[in-house]
């Protein structure tokens, strides 16, 4: 790996969960609020989507909508590397389906208010901000409306990268 003594790229060391490992964390997050079976939360996008749940079955849909870094990342030194600190702001977008969907939207809402639920992203470095408010919003599935309530959680933070940069 390059660093800054024998020129070129260089690259951070570490690791930060983006992709599917981020979505994973979430996964994992709303099935514990929601007391949902984990095959019925589920990313939104998938390369090979599984079939549609009957019309009967409460389900969520989620998607990372967004992640918004602040402005630059803090920057400190250490013996042989330096650190770069930023924060992002990440927007979780939920929907819930089924016959008790409203009721399970509520339920992710109103659970992101205990500490203990909140505690378990605390190893990843998030933290809960907000959840705003459920939208019906009906959807046409399968030649068929079905019930369809959404809600946007917004999260946040902290990420640490490693450089092999020395002064």
């Amino acid at each position: 790996m390059a660093d800054s003594a024998t020129g070129g790229y260089i690259s951070p060391s570490g690791s930060i969960a983006y992709d599917q490992e981020l979505e994973d964390i979430f996964q994992a997050f709303i099935v514990g609020i929601t007391s949902l079976q984990g095959a019925f939360v589920r990313p939104r996008w998938q390369t090979e989507p599984p079939p549609m749940p009957n019309i009967d079955q409460d389900w969520c849909a989620f998607a990372v909508k967004s992640i918004t870094p602040d402005d630059g990342p803090y920057f400190k030194k250490g013996l042989e590397s330096m650190d770069s600190i930023r924060h992002e702001s990440i927007e979780l977008f939920l929907s819930f389906y089924g016959p008790h969907g409203q009721q399970v939207a509520s339920l992710f809402r109103d659970g992101l208010a205990i500490p203990q639920n909140i505690a378990q992203l605390r190893e990843h470095k998030i933290k809960f901000i907000e959840c705003g408010q459920v939208i019906s919003a009906p959807d046409f599935l399968n030649n068929q409306y079905v019930h369809r309530y959404d809600a946007i959680a917004r999260f946040s933070r902290k990420t640490l990268k490693t450089w092999a940069i020395s002064l």
